[in-house]
Order: C-alpha cells, then structure tokens, then sequence
C-alpha cells in the first residue's frame, strides 16, 4: 500500500495507519491493564467512580519484539530503504524468525530478508560456529545467570533486607541480566548461523562502558540502534536547540522503558537513562576540567577504571527500579543503596552468608572463566579465532570442559528474563 501511494503524504498516510494497527494490539494486549490500573487509582485518590474492569489478557509471544520489527520494515518502505516484499513466505520468516522472536536480536528487513532469498546449503564452519555459540550461551545461562538469580530472588523477596544485602543483590543482578540476556542472544546467533543465517550481535561487553552512552552503544544492541533511529532521530528532525535535544532524549528512554514493562517501575528506569544522558552530556565541559584538575587524566588506565567504575554503578542504581515489584519497594531498596553505611565493606562481605558455600565457590569460578573469555575478546578480535590458533588438543580441552561444566554444574529451570518482555 506505501509504495502503491503516488504523493509522499499519502505514503506517509498509509505508513501511520499501518504503525497505528501494530502499536494498537501492542498496547491492548500490553498496556491495556497498566493504564486501567492506573486510571483506577487515580480515580480512587479523586475520589471518583470508575466502573472499567480488569481484563483477563493473554499476553501473545513476543509480541514486543515483533511489532518493533514490523514498524521499522514500514518506516523504512516508506523511506525508500526497503523494498516492500511481495512473496508472503520470506516476509513471515523474517517477521517470526524462530531464533529470535522471543528475545531478539531486533532484526531489521534490510539484513535479513536478502540472506532468507539465498540458497544455503549445510557448511561445516557456520554448524562448528553455531554449537560454539549454544554452548557458550548455555554455560552463561546454567552456570552465571540462573546460580545467581535465586540469591537475588532471595534478596529483593525478603521483607527486611540489610542495605549491604541490596548492595550485593544488585550487583548480582546487573551480572544476572547480562549473563541471561547475553546467553539468549549468543544461542539465538548459534542456531541461525547454523542454518546459515548471520544475526547481529546484540552485546559487547556492556558492563565495561566509559559512560552511559558507551553502554547503550554496548547493551542490547539492536534495541538501542532502532531506538536512536526510529524515535529519537525523528524526533530531533529540525531540532537545533540543546533543551530540545534533550527532551527527545528523555522521550527516547522513556519510550524503552515503557516498552520494558507495563509497570511504573520501568517507566522510571527509562526516565533515569535518560536522565543519565542528559546530564552527562550537559556536564561534559566540568567534568573533564575537573579530570584535568586532578590530574587523573595524566594516569589513562586508572582514569578508564574510574569511569568504568562510575558507570557500573550508575546502572546498578538504575536496575533497582528494574527489579523491584513495585514503586514502593524500589524508592525503598533505592534509598538503602544510596545509604553511605550499606556500603560498609564488613556488611558486604557480611553479606556474602546469603551465598552457600559450594554456590559461591562455583560461581566465582565460572564468573573467573567468564571474565577470563572477556579479557581475550578485549585483546583480540574474536575468542573463537583466539582459540582456533592453538592445537586441536586445546580447543577441543576447552569445548569439553564447556559442555561437561554445564551438565554437571548447571542449573536450569528458570525461563529468559527478557522472554517477559
């Protein structure tokens, strides 16, 4: 219907209705409850009657990732991008690409319909590289992510947590979600490439950003890509003053949060990130002349640190508000994370008695290993091409102590996190 339009406003038309159906089901099946709920409340408080009940909704399969990927094909027909695609069966594989419908990555129409149009055939290298990738993925998810997350469960579902346990809980949520996320992106990349399909890398190495825009540059990737392009990028169009840059940058993490979840709590992680990347940008100037004061710039390595350090943290506070299952709870847990005493390195390291033994001590290991694969990618291009330099005995040393690590020592169970979203 876009490119069947003779005049750019009746492309544009037809593009808005389109946007409009995808955005309308998103935000029934969605949203719907959220804004009842929270119509409800306001009702109650005005002392008002409202009479609209709660509706019992199924929320469909990823439906998040899906329309997000639906809206970009249209904007991008409707600028030229992308030719509309006539054949129904390339255009339903890319809408509902099994290995990453539920979780990503966010594909775009222009990278992966063309490799859909191309005949492939079995090749070794991309089933080697593809088992890498599960294995990899696997041994975050079983032997990282789900170790950890019922220490954080434990934490953050207590009545009366110390402040040094929120401390500890959410630093080990922030490891949490990027060991679980990461997994789910690394196995959905290892089964398309084994069927000859190269998606985008969706993580590198977030939790080792200089500043907040490095680590949106770094996390989930794809989400962060389409954001700039589809709302922030429209929304600067024209736009010459700083104020109203910033407002399309609070616009932009507002939207991410909300499309995290139909919950306030999300809506105030967003409005955080973009609160982050507002003042960052504003305190540029002052904070290099501050840098440049006390001289931290003359020590490069220990000046990344630092800000490697800051970052982390900032995000650590802002995940709070991620995890927590209520307003309520995160001012709470927020207020304890800020608190000067719950950083007590003895009521840290206190709080360690939360981790059993054995638990700790296998995560340690594997978090080491984790770090150790880091470090390499950090220092090469690749760690798979790192490896496929040394001997076969090595790699293979290396493959079979992957795959036995997660048999023996992995706990599964627990469902992708942002398989809810």
């Amino acid at each position: 219907m876009i490119e069947k339009q003779e005049t750019k406003k009746q492309k544009k038309k037809a593009m808005l209705i389109g946007i409009s159906v995808l955005l309308f089901f998103l935000g029934w099946f969605k949203y719907f409850n959220f804004v009842n709920d929270s119509l409800r409340a306001l009702a109650e408080f005005m002392d008002r009657n409202y009479t609209i009940p709660y509706q019992e909704i199924v929320l469909p399969l990823a439906i998040s990732f899906y329309t997000f990927q639906a809206v970009s094909y249209l904007v991008d027909i409707y600028y030229g991008k992308q030719k509309a695609e006539r054949h129904y069966g390339y255009f339903s594989v890319y809408f509902a690409f099994f290995p990453q419908l539920v979780a990503g990555p966010i594909e775009r129409a222009k990278k992966l319909i063309p490799q859909l149009k191309v005949e492939h055939h079995l090749n070794y290298e991309n089933l080697v590289y593809g088992m890498k990738r599960i294995a990899w993925g696997f041994f975050k998810k079983t032997l990282i992510a789900d170790r950890i997350a019922p220490i954080v469960s434990s934490v953050y579902d207590s009545p009366n947590p110390t402040g040094s346990q929120i401390v500890l809980a959410t630093i080990l949520f922030s490891i949490q979600l990027f060991a679980d996320f990461s997994a789910c992106s690394d196995i959905a990349i290892g089964c398309a490439r084994m069927l000859g399909i190269k998606l985008t890398e969706n993580f590198k190495q977030p939790h080792f950003a200089v500043s907040i825009s490095d680590f949106w540059s770094r996390w989930h990737i794809t989400l962060s890509t389409w954001l700039r392009d589809y709302i922030f990028f429209p929304l600067c169009k024209g736009k010459k003053k700083r104020s109203q840059i910033y407002l399309a940058i609070v616009i932009t993490f507002l939207v991410s949060g909300i499309w995290h979840g139909a919950a306030w709590t999300f809506v105030l992680w967003g409005l955080i990130h973009g609160f982050y990347r507002v003042f960052g940008d504003a305190t540029k100037s002052l904070r290099q002349s501050i840098t440049s004061y006390i001289q931290l710039d003359r020590i490069p390595v220990l000046h990344m640190w630092v800000k490697i350090a800051i970052t982390f943290l900032l995000v650590c506070f802002s995940r709070v508000f991620f995890r927590s299952d209520s307003l309520a709870q995160a001012f709470d847990y927020a207020k304890l994370f800020l608190t000067i005493s719950s950083w007590n390195p003895v009521g840290i390291f206190k709080a360690f008695e939360i981790f059993p033994l054995l638990d700790l001590l296998l995560f340690i290991f594997f978090f080491s290993i984790l770090q150790l694969f880091q470090y390499i990618e950090r220092n090469h291009v690749s760690t798979w091409k790192f490896l496929s330099k040394h001997s076969i005995f090595t790699r293979f040393a290396f493959y079979i102590f992957l795959i036995f690590s997660v048999l023996v020592f992995g706990v599964s169970g627990n469902g992708f996190v942002y398989g809810g979203f």
